[in-house]
């Protein structure tokens, strides 16, 4: 052999050993740790949320259900064709450019570009893909929120998020029953970026259902009839509550201000806040109906009894009016109810007195949370009787000076419904809800509804009558404080409550608007309007069936 053959064989000889050397190290060596490089690369596990439960209203209507979607991700390192990609996504997504940039081309194996994406969009864009020559794309099965009557009950429902969790209303309190037990899948992946195999390591368990309480065509009915009374008096916002105070269910509770559930993220705060539990207002003078109870259970007046309703009242140094200041003369305690006499019903709960006011108050629930199951609730203002001042005492028996919710005034009309059984009200069906004794007795209730007939038929609310009906009802002015203002000329909240029938009501409805624009503003006029049409729609969906009154 020459001696540049041996010069080669040397340097080949010497390349060889190179080479199994590096092997030996690779393969044996360092097995585990590249071995653990390639899984990390080829190999991943993902959780994918389970079918959430549904929710339906109380005859099985679907308010919210789980469709099947696909899940998307990007493989950051095997992707090809970034900027096609880009293109495509953004315009089968409808989400800024650049937002997609960030994601594909994050560097990562696996990013999360959409965890929701309808059947058909997500056909669409894996087409495109592979018409373009598009690697990296990981298509995985999974679920997409519905809810099929759009902003139908939205205050209540709320909504589910990005990553399957509840975000709002029922869906958030709700997330561990409806959510269930994720899915988790090993996906393997090869150098091109595609997805070679799926394997299920645990099938997780599919979320339960949630039945409701609420009537979704009640539900849609008050939907419409206060957004279009709040049109008509140029309100700042409304609300309705429709209460089996038998029962304590809520049939219905809507607002003017809704959104919709399919498309949550273009909604505003305002839209999405439940009024009936989170926002607070002084009731007026449906809280004689309260004060009235109390003197009667407690004796202390009888429906002929009369009283000085002439206009100016001096108490604590501070004369308190009727409205518009009008003078009624001698008017008995029934015409107190039936033609709401501030002058008259202080005098009433002046004989009542602070502690058995409050006291009767407090077990119809005021001052508390009620306890339903929505998020947000809070607790209105009903301060110890201890630190009332006559003032105080003769404001809460004409409804200010206290704060209540609508579902706290809802269910405390209730317990003058069913003879004084207070029932913490319910949104869900089936909750096991305890039935506290308020403690008025049912003469006093009956006898109070008796006075609540006389306002729908001959005094503050005839507005709300209905042909066939009988209907006891109570009218609400309550003129609104502003903070370092006091009470403030043309602002206030307007309600009308009515009960179906009189005799043995197996509904409640209340009507609340805050800060009509129109003229006049007194709660029988406007509210008052809002239950009639409302409840005349509920009566021809065949629901509600005809009663007369003696």
């Amino acid at each position: 052999m020459t001696r540049r053959g041996r010069i080669v064989a040397a340097v080949l000889l010497i390349g060889c050993i190179a080479v199994v050397g590096r092997l030996v190290q690779l393969q044996i060596l360092q097995h585990g740790h590249w071995q653990t490089v390639a899984a990390s690369v080829q190999e991943r596990t993902i959780e994918l949320p389970p079918r959430r439960g549904a929710i339906l209203d109380r005859d099985g209507n679907l308010l919210a259900f789980d469709v099947k979607a696909i899940a998307i991700a990007v493989d950051g390192y095997n992707m090809t064709k970034p900027a096609t990609l880009v293109a495509i996504l953004g315009e089968e997504l409808d989400r800024p450019t650049g937002e997609i940039e960030d994601l594909v081309y994050r560097a990562s194996y696996f990013t999360w570009i959409d965890r929701r994406v309808d059947l058909d969009t997500a056909q669409r864009i894996e087409r495109r893909a592979d018409e373009a020559g598009i690697h990296g794309l990981i298509f995985l099965d999974t679920w997409k929120r519905r809810y099929p009557q759009g902003s139908l009950a939205s205050n209540l429902l709320g909504f589910v998020g990005t990553d399957g969790e509840g975000l709002e209303g029922l869906e958030l309190q709700f997330d561990e029953t409806l959510s269930g037990i994720p899915t988790r899948l090993h996906v393997l992946e090869g150098a091109d970026g595609r997805t070679y195999d799926v394997e299920v390591l645990d099938e997780g368990t599919p979320g339960e259902d949630l039945a409701l309480t609420i009537d979704a065509e009640f539900q849609f009915i008050c939907e419409e009839e206060i957004a279009r009374g709040v049109d008509r008096f140029q309100a700042d916002a409304g609300m309705m509550i429709v209460l089996d105070p038998r029962t304590g269910e809520i049939l219905a509770m809507a607002q003017d201000k809704v959104y919709d559930l399919n498309r949550f993220w273009t909604s505003t705060g305002a839209q999405r806040q439940n009024l009936a539990v989170t926002y607070q207002f002084e009731p007026g003078s449906v809280f004689k109906v309260f004060a009235g109870l109390a003197a009667l259970q407690l004796d202390l007046v009888t429906i002929g009894e009369t009283f000085d309703g002439d206009d100016g009242i001096l108490v604590g140094g501070h004369v308190m009016h009727n409205s518009d200041n009008h003078s009624f003369g001698t008017v008995t305690f029934a015409e107190i109810i039936e033609e709401s006499v501030n002058t008259g019903m202080i005098q009433v709960a002046q004989r009542v007195g602070a502690d058995a006011l409050r006291d009767t108050l407090a077990r119809l629930g005021f001052g508390a949370v009620t306890g339903i199951e929505l998020p947000g609730e809070i607790p209105g203002i009903l301060r110890p009787a201890a630190a009332w001042t006559d003032l105080d005492l003769a404001a809460s028996s004409i409804g200010q000076s206290v704060a209540v919710t609508g579902v706290q005034l809802a269910a405390a009309l209730g317990a003058v419904a069913n003879d004084g059984r207070w029932i913490a009200p319910s949104i869900v069906a089936g909750s096991q809800k305890a039935t506290a004794s308020t403690g008025i007795g049912a003469e006093a209730c009956a006898t109070m509804r008796d006075l609540m007939r006389l306002v729908v038929k001959s005094g503050t609310g005839t507005y709300a009558a209905i042909d066939g009906f009988d209907i006891a009802g109570k009218t609400g002015t309550a003129q609104k404080a502003t903070p370092g203002r006091g009470y403030v000329d043309g602002k206030y909240t307007s309600l009308f409550t009515g009960m179906l029938s009189a005799a043995t009501p197996e509904y409640v409805v209340l009507v609340v608007l805050d800060e009509v624009k129109t003229t006049p503003v007194w709660g029988g006029y406007t509210a008052g309007q809002i239950f009639r049409d409302a409840t005349e729609r509920m009566i021809h969906a065949e629901r509600i069936a005809p009663t007369f009154g003696p």
